[in-house]
């Protein structure tokens, strides 16, 4: 192989050796290739996040960026069928994990999702996976009591009967539409439209509690203090005991964030009603959202300690289940 003389006589280098020297610039990644790049992290992390602790939010951006990006090159064209195989295997692969990866980032990740300058939409479903884990333990709960116990499964029977050959009548079904829809505008920040479609609901069917309940927590939201107050003693009137009513107040303050205005619902309930393991279980749910681990489980132990003196399996299996989960973050005797 031939050689050259780079510089005086006595110093003899290699083409081979020149040519390695060579600085080659970078091929610009293509929007093709960034989407592969970031598939790669995904599917990184969803592999790896076991014991990352907080760090592990960092794949909720990234997975919305994913989706954005596919999405755009479909829209153009593109032919990305194998990443879109590789994007629907890495949902399918975080959908298995979805307790252990709420266990990782704690009460962190509702923080995170308050957070986001918008609601992130349904199909985002990975800023949902509380929600998603909590509706399977509630499906879980209620099988295991179905077994258990032959007369619930006459009681789902006779529900079913009346579901499939029992309509409800018309103006049931309207009102429970006004309501369906009110629940979606006020969960994205619309509380005017929100307002209007329970208050239609309400003309319907004035005897539902519930539909009070959210005419007078969005008035509560626009101060609109003497219209709520009006709306909470309808409800108030409807309901069987003062208990009940601020248990269920509570449950939908917590729903729409203000923990504020649930903490002081769920107190009101215990003074109520000491006995009332629901109370406390609200009160532990408002804890654990405001970050006061300790207390929310003290108050799930209580609430275990009622519900097994009332006789009230879906409450213990449901503050079993939350206490649980909280003990992993807090580490203290299980009672």
């Amino acid at each position: 192989m031939p050689s050259y003389w780079i510089g005086s006589k006595d110093t003899k280098v290699d083409r081979d050796l020149i040519m390695s020297k060579v600085f080659v610039p970078k091929t610009p990644m293509t929007p093709a290739d960034q989407l592969r790049e970031m598939i790669d992290q995904a599917e990184q992390w969803v592999a790896e996040f076991r014991q990352a602790g907080q760090a592990t939010l960092e794949l909720l951006p990234l997975l919305d960026s994913i989706e954005e990006k596919l999405s755009t090159l479909e829209a153009t064209g593109a032919d990305v069928r194998a990443e879109r195989a590789r994007w629907e295997t890495v949902q399918r692969q975080l959908k298995k994990q979805q307790g252990r990866f709420l266990r990782e980032v704690g009460d962190n990740y509702v923080r995170a999702r308050a957070q986001l300058p918008a609601p992130p939409d349904t199909s985002q479903w990975w800023w949902f996976m509380d929600r998603a884990v909590a509706a399977r333990r509630r499906r879980a709960v209620r099988t295991a009591a179905l077994i258990v116990s032959g007369v619930l499964l006459l009681v789902v029977a006779a529900w079913w009967a009346y579901d499939h050959f029992i309509a409800p009548p018309p103006e049931v079904r309207q009102a429970l539409q006004y309501s369906f829809d009110g629940e979606l505008a006020a969960e994205s920040g619309d509380d005017a439209t929100a307002l209007a479609e329970f208050e239609a609901a309400a003309r319907l069917t004035p005897d539902d509690p519930e539909v009070w309940l959210w005419i007078g927590v969005l008035h509560t939201r626009m101060d609109h203090s003497r219209e709520a107050e009006s709306a909470f003693e309808q409800a108030r009137r409807l309901y069987d005991s003062a208990c009940n009513f601020y248990l269920e107040r509570g449950m939908l303050f917590l729903r729409l964030k203000d923990l504020d205005a649930a903490r002081q619902d769920a107190e009101q309930a215990i003074a109520e009603d000491p006995q009332a393991g629901w109370a406390y279980y609200l009160r532990a749910n408002v804890a654990s959202a405001q970050g006061d681990q300790a207390t929310a489980l003290a108050d799930l132990e209580r609430a275990i300690e009622l519900a097994q003196a009332a006789g009230d399996p879906q409450l213990e299996a449901m503050a079993r289940a939350q206490w649980g989960m909280l003990i992993q973050l807090a580490p203290i005797g299980a009672p």
